[in-house]
């Protein structure tokens, strides 16, 4: 019997990352309960179906001083006969502003960037007034969006990309131990990595937002493709057999 492995489905917007806006957080979202998590299910992909993935990760910080830095990675994986295709795309960017970015006078914040995680995790740590702050990670079954719509002709088939300005810096990199991206100011840090190996921590996946000052918009975005193959008349079989006998265990108790 083919074995199955669970995997969260969670709901992906269909456009493409907007441009800095006054707040990163739309409007029309609504928060979910700790109650409606501690019920939520997954749903289940036949381990087989897997035919390749999509990982892009951007970042984007928007300072008052009219200074904005940014950051993309992108790596997908897909088969291709009896091996695998695999396809880069890098690139950073930093407007200055009109001023110089300055140090926060008074908050501070320390200690994310140093947490040990096996797993998932998202931490934000936010000092001051009036900042917006967004740790977003996506997972969907279907195919992955264009390299060329979301990294410069310069960045594609790259690995890494670094941008400095100033005391603003930017950089992303992709090794065989996973991918990692950064942005630097003197107001905080935002980060985002995935590490598989390689010297790199096992399985982690880590979000972090680190914000000393006043009107700073940030937000890190991680977007999972997972490239499917059709089911085959078994694994239909298979799965109606599971879901049946699901519904009689259901009815039973």
């Amino acid at each position: 019997m083919n074995r199955y492995v669970p995997m969260l489905a969670i709901p992906l917007l269909a456009s493409a990352v907007p441009a800095f806006a006054s707040s990163v957080v739309p409007e029309s979202w609504t928060p979910v309960s700790d109650e409606v998590l501690a019920h939520a299910t997954g749903k289940y992909a036949q381990q087989n179906m897997i035919t390749g993935f999509q990982l892009v990760m951007q970042s984007q910080w928007q300072m008052p001083t009219g200074a904005s830095l940014m950051a993309t990675g992108v790596l997908g994986v897909n088969q291709n006969g009896g091996g695998f295709q695999v396809q880069t795309g890098a690139a950073t960017g930093i407007i200055p502003g009109l001023v110089n970015a300055t140090g926060p006078l008074t908050q501070s914040v320390a200690g994310a960037a140093s947490v040990l995680i096996n797993g998932v995790a998202q931490i934000t740590q936010v000092a001051g007034d009036a900042n917006n702050a967004l740790n977003k990670a996506i997972i969907q079954f279907g195919p992955g969006v264009s390299i060329a719509s979301l990294v410069p002709v310069g960045g594609q088939g790259a690995n890494n990309s670094q941008t400095t300005v100033g005391n603003l810096s930017a950089s992303v990199a992709i090794t065989s131990a996973g991918m990692q991206i950064t942005l630097n100011t003197p107001n905080g840090n935002l980060g985002q990595s995935i590490g598989g190996g390689a010297g790199a921590a096992m399985n982690q996946i880590m979000q972090v937002v680190q914000v000393a000052g006043n009107a700073q918009q940030v937000m890190n975005t991680m977007q999972l493709n997972l490239q499917t193959s059709p089911l085959t008349t078994a694994g239909l079989h298979q799965a109606g057999i599971q879901s049946a006998l699901a519904n009689i265990a259901a009815i039973r108790r």
